[in-house]
């Protein structure tokens, strides 16, 4: 855990481990090249999955030709507006967990093919207000009906108290992180 932050992997925690393997002997270095095995990384075998999971919804989401175009960017835009209206370009970013130019890319899709409205706040006119239309309303409803298919089809080989477990440590994991 890093003290400044009381956050794990933080920068500043992420540099000092940086500057230390670099101030490690040759030989050592070598050894920690020789004990470094990418498919048992972390970040390997998240991306393996996260790859799994966008084939599932690929492959679901083909089925339909009302949602064979949607990305699961798009599909995670249009499930949290289902949740709630009158969000701020700021809270579909962090309930997304996307960047803002990601996201802005994403609205002007959204808003191009009718699905969104993004408009000036009544109370506050420096922000901008994203709601579904109608029809983002009915296609939200409708890929959310069958978004839990994904989840259980990536999940499949895994006996139900791992899934619950799986489900927990990420969380845990993403907290840790995100706070």
């Amino acid at each position: 855990m890093d003290d400044a932050t009381g956050k794990t992997g933080s920068r500043s925690s992420i540099r000092e481990a940086a500057e230390n393997v670099a101030l490690r002997t040759p030989e050592e270095r070598r050894e920690l090249a020789r004990d470094y095995h990418l498919q048992s990384q972390i970040g390997f075998r998240l991306r393996v999955a996260s790859q799994i999971a966008v084939e599932r919804f690929t492959e679901l989401f083909a089925l339909d030709p009302e949602t064979a175009k949607i990305t699961t960017s798009q599909f995670a835009v249009l499930a949290v507006l289902w949740d709630a209206s009158d969000l701020s370009h700021k809270e579909v970013a962090q309930r997304t967990s996307m960047d803002m130019p990601t996201l802005n890319g994403l609205l002007k899709r959204l808003l191009a093919r009718g699905l969104v409205t993004v408009n000036v706040a009544e109370k506050d006119k420096r922000y901008r207000v994203i709601n579904l239309t109608e029809a983002g309303r009915a296609l939200a409803e409708h890929l959310r009906a069958r978004g839990h298919i994904v989840s259980q089809q990536v999940l499949e080989p895994l006996p139900e108290a791992d899934r619950e477990l799986l489900l927990n440590l990420l969380s845990r994991l993403v907290q840790g992180h995100r706070g």
